[in-house]
């Protein structure tokens, strides 16, 4: 039961269900699959009253193997002594049987916590977490349910924008909120600087993954998923509150749709956390031999970083990725995803299994309920190949990791050594090859690599992000910043780090300074950010694929015959952007002293600069002769209403 008279459900399909009922309090029904193989018993020990449902369990076949769960149990808050377990009775369903018990006394107003105890046919015992919890227990890897509290209801969004106007906040939750949350839950803190995100000009949060990680694990930033319909129970546990959990997620998305922040969930889809013991991913550990679980097993050679890889092949594996997105859409009015590691369930051997079904089950799933704009962004692999991979598996955008990478990258990146060069007109043009309305997704910095002062050396040398900033904002795409560049935070992340000490190991906490927001640096970058966000909100053209020179020709090392592109001598690069009779030319000097060029133009008349202080001037002969460009700066010229 997730709230007091509300239900909470997603399409059963001809898989299995989970129903958790009160007497009097109402009931809710969970229907993720849940695909057992055999007959068993079942024994529930419960923490207090109701009635447990487990099932329907249909039979199902894998390499041969047959069902060997026999029995089942679920213990409860006080003793969890398996002694004392409650006979579940096998009840006929249309799709196989259902396991029941039914609680009387009604259960009252609580926080409920339990585990199943399976024993197999070997004799094998083992105490699992519910696959399709709605919330997670305080220790063990213990499911919970909640009678009473706060109704979980998030409001939509007002107006949902199609991806390619979304100006997205890639936020952490635990780092965003550690340095002053106190005893807050996290989620609850996030709320408290909402208005500071908002102050960026972005529209869009991309929340890290907030699905819950097996109680073992120390920090984590979210990769190694184990309860994939159940929030991470420490980021809304309030111990002074311990019924009001997923209304606290409800509240939080309702804030930002207020403000017409869109919400996007960082998923993970393409592998699962085993966990130490028979703790992790419970579809794994419901087999008497784990490894015959038709939910794991390797659909696509990929890295799976010492977790188990869900194996796509099998169709209950894709309903139940199927019903874990639909789940966090319905339920909280999420306005989109971002698919980590697609590479991990692409094969192109099954066209209609693993990603590519899933967006077109998702886009279904959208058209039916009416669900405009759903944003559908695939994180794929970190060069060009995204363009052809995104063409085929037709999400809403994907991830150009180019555009940070050729800047960035700790080894070859220009800003790192110190110039660009001809290369970065591809990257400039960042839409090339996406078939619209696919677009790229756009960035300096994110969550998996060292941050831009990080590759300059020091935020003393934050203005050498200036001109790639006015990039940032001005070619195509969905925008993403992430949490802590608008201050210019300094973390260093080891791209590999096999044989880092503690002290650099990748995944750890990295709090938000947010004194730094305050410091002149801080301030100064922030208010960058701010404008530049304001400026591309306000001129669509630069939002549109529209790029010229379009396939530049990399030999042009001093500029194109009609003066666009790159001057490797001077570091300057020249672009136009337009919609319609809307124009727009971007100049951007990557060097530390003034340089001097002839801009070309493609209309006379006057051109105002948008970036610097509105100056105008007036074209004639379709050129601005000497032309000044300030050092690691730009302008932005616009003709046009």
């Amino acid at each position: 039961v997730t709230q007091r008279l509300e239900p909470s459900s997603i399409a059963l399909g001809d898989t299995a269900q989970l129903t958790i009922a009160a007497s009097g309090v109402g009931s809710a029904s969970i229907t993720p699959p849940m695909v057992a193989r055999g007959a068993f018993r079942g024994v529930f020990i419960p923490g207090r009253g109701g009635v447990l449902r487990i099932g329907p369990l249909k039979q199902a076949r894998r390499d041969g193997h047959r069902p060997l769960v026999q029995h089942l149990a679920a213990p409860g808050t006080t003793d969890w002594d398996q002694a004392d377990a409650l006979p579940m009775t096998q009840t006929p369903h249309p799709n196989g049987y259902l396991f029941v018990y039914n609680f009387n006394p009604p259960l009252p107003d609580g926080y409920y916590q339990y585990q199943y105890v399976v024993r197999f046919n070997d004799g094998t015992v083992r105490v699992v977490g519910d696959p399709c919890t709605k919330y997670g227990g305080d220790s063990l890897d213990r499911s919970a349910f909640v009678v009473g509290g706060l109704l979980a209801e998030a409001e939509p969004i007002a107006t949902r924008l199609p991806s390619n106007d979304l100006i997205i906040y890639e936020l952490m939750i635990d780092d965003f909120t550690k340095e002053y949350r106190h005893a807050q839950a996290p989620i609850d803190a996030v709320a408290a600087k909402l208005d500071l995100v908002q102050a960026l000009n972005v529209n869009a949060i991309e929340f890290m993954p907030w699905i819950a990680w097996p109680d073992d694990v120390g920090f984590s930033w979210g990769y190694n998923p184990a309860y994939c319909f159940s929030v991470e129970s420490n980021y809304v546990n309030d111990a002074t509150d311990p019924l009001n959990r997923l209304s606290r997620l409800a509240a939080l998305i309702t804030e930002c749709h207020k403000r017409n922040i869109h919400v996007l969930l960082d998923i993970v889809l393409q592998h699962v956390y085993q966990g130490s013991k028979t703790n992790g991913f419970p579809y794994y550990w419901l087999w008497q031999t784990p490894d015959d679980s038709p939910f794991s097993g390797q659909f696509v050679p990929a890295g799976d970083y010492g977790m188990l890889p869900v194996d796509y092949t099998n169709s209950c594996t894709q309903q139940f990725v199927t019903d874990v997105c639909t789940y966090w859409l319905s339920r909280f009015k999420l306005d989109g995803f971002r698919f980590d590691q697609v590479t991990g369930y692409h094969n192109p051997q099954y066209p209609t299994k693993g990603a590519p079904q899933l967006i077109a089950d998702l886009k279904s799933y959208a058209a039916k309920q009416k669900l405009e704009n759903i944003s559908l962004i695939l994180e794929d692999s970190w060069g060009l190949d995204v363009v052809d991979d995104a063409n085929s598996m037709q999400p809403s955008g994907a991830w150009f990791d180019t555009f940070r990478s050729y800047p960035f990258d700790v080894f070859n990146g220009y800003a790192v050594k110190g110039a660009i060069d001809t290369s970065y007109m591809r990257v400039l043009n960042s839409a090339l090859g996406f078939n619209a309305p696919i677009c790229p997704t756009i960035y300096l910095e994110n969550h998996d690599h060292a941050t831009i002062t990080s590759e300059l050396g020091s935020r003393d040398r934050w203005f050498k992000a200036q001109p790639y900033m006015i990039a940032l904002a001005t070619c195509s795409g969905t925008v993403l910043l992430h949490n802590g560049q608008e201050w210019g935070q300094l973390e260093n992340i080891w791209e590999d780090d096999t044989n880092a000490p503690p002290q650099d190991q990748r995944v750890q906490s990295r709090p938000l300074t947010w004194e730094q927001r305050a410091d002149p640096i801080g301030q100064q970058l922030t208010a960058l950010y701010s404008s530049l966000m304001q400026l591309r909100t306000a001129h669509p053209a630069l939002r549109s694929p529209n790029f010229y020179p379009d396939n530049y020709d990399t030999s042009w090392t001093q500029f194109s015959p009609d003066g666009y592109g790159i001057s490797e001598a001077q570091q300057v690069a020249i672009y136009h952007r337009w919609s319609g009779s809307d124009l727009y030319m971007i100049v951007l000097n990557f060097s530390d002293s003034t340089q001097y060029v002839n801009l070309p133009l493609p209309q006379n008349g006057t051109w105002t600069d948008l970036l610097n202080s509105n100056a105008t001037y007036t074209v004639a002969n379709y050129q601005i002769a000497n032309f000044a460009v300030q050092s690691n700066w730009g302008n932005i010229l616009h003709f046009g209403s």
